[in-house]
């Protein structure tokens, strides 16, 4: 049955307790070579009647072309084991050239991994110490590993929150360790279904306060900062940006100064928790504010230049909160029209109509706001395609 039309690729492991010679060996020990999954890298032969030198002799019948494919595909225990030896020692290596000899100082490890090329680094000595314990696991000489394994796994998943770095997950690792791994993570307390704490969380300063070091308190909320822009503010392209603008100003004005860092990171993330509180006028936050908020920052930008602009505040707003229906309405006409974007006169149509509404709104008192209209109506068309989906979809 094993030799003849036999192809189950989630076998792995073969017991041979009876001699197999020539042709029928190899075709023996290749029943659990077939390709099952991510999670079988190679099959496993458990010789007990000591057929080596009868591989040897089978191999012999073929050319030397053939017979070099044969034996790239195969491995012994001691091969085996000597990678692991090199994989394990090459990622305590690499930890102990940046000073992290304790593997229960998780903050150290914050600090160090900050460098994005030594986190990157430690990915790959990480994976490669996965692949090889997978492949020796669970032979004896594989358990003097398993200690240092389940601390290396830690200090992985609690690194890939602190960072919001979906590199640093439990994807890959191979089911049989990876039932280990839990095991242990459990036993710490650590939940890797609990996504890390949001900016706006009431809690997430408290969680911050828990680390030791200010260089490690200022990466969490850096990157807690970093992933906000980049998931919640992705279709508000311009709030996106003045914030990422904010963030980059900080650590070029106060390089290295980590104490100085940790509280304008601070001031910033308050920051934008506001944006969640302010007043909405009366429009779609997530549909009509981005829009808003362009033509507001583009009318302040322009009133620096016409500061004789006599209009009050809230005449101002009133003005804003019309111009943004006028074009939202618009807009949100235009999309609903099959393959909007990939014609040309449509697209025509919509910039027409946006310049007959700038035109007849109150602003043409803002000489450099009228001199501008073109590019403003040109960034409305670049948002307006970055929220396609939400002007069509959205609630």
């Amino acid at each position: 049955m094993l030799l003849t039309g036999f192809d189950a690729p989630v076998e792995q492991v073969m017991y041979l307790d009876k001699v197999v010679v020539a042709h029928n060996l190899l075709q023996t020990i290749a029943r659990v070579n077939r390709v099952g999954g991510e999670a079988k890298d190679k099959g496993f032969i458990v010789d007990y009647v000591g057929i080596g030198h009868h591989l040897k002799q089978a191999l012999d019948n073929y050319d030397e072309r053939e017979r070099k494919e044969i034996e790239n595909t195969l491995s012994f225990p001691e091969q085996e084991l000597r990678e692991l030896q090199a994989a394990h020692a090459g990622i305590m290596a690499l930890l102990k050239q940046h000073g992290l000899t304790d593997l229960t100082d998780h903050d150290a490890f914050f600090d160090v991994f900050y460098d994005e090329d030594i986190r990157f680094a430690f990915m790959l000595a990480f994976k490669q110490l996965t692949r090889a314990l997978n492949t020796v696991f669970p032979a004896r000489e594989a358990l003097a590993y398993m200690a240092d394994y389940q601390a290396l796994t830690e200090i992985n998943v609690l690194a890939g929150k602190h960072f919001r770095d979906a590199r640093l997950s439990m994807k890959g690792i191979p089911p049989k360790l990876r039932a280990i791994a839990d095991a242990h993570l459990q036993s710490a307390g650590i939940d890797i279904k609990v996504k890390p704490i949001s900016i706006l969380d009431e809690d997430f300063e408290k969680d911050v306060a828990k680390h030791t070091r200010t260089k490690t308190k200022a990466a969490e909320v850096e990157h807690a900062i970093r992933h906000h822009l980049d998931v919640e503010l992705d279709d508000d392209p311009d709030l996106q940006a003045s914030f990422a603008e904010a963030l980059a100003a900080i650590f070029e004005e106060f390089k290295n100064n980590w104490d100085k860092i940790y509280e304008e990171l601070e001031k910033l993330r308050q920051r934008i928790k506001e944006v969640g509180k302010e007043p909405t006028y009366g429009l779609n936050r997530k549909k009509q504010m981005p829009f808003f908020r362009l033509f507001r920052g583009e009318l302040e930008m322009a009133m620096e230049q016409s500061p004789d602009y006599g209009g009050k505040p809230d005449e101002r707003i009133a003005v804003l909160v019309d111009l943004t229906q006028q074009v939202y309405n618009a807009v949100e006409r235009e999309l609903k029209l099959a393959g909007f974007w990939e014609s040309i006169p449509a697209r025509n149509k919509l910039k027409a109509e946006l310049q007959q509404i700038f035109v007849a709104s109150r602003f043409d008192k803002v000489p450099d706001l009228v001199r501008k209209r073109q590019a403003i109506i040109s960034r409305v068309m670049e948002l307006a395609e970055a929220k396609n989906d939400t002007i069509l979809y959205a609630e």
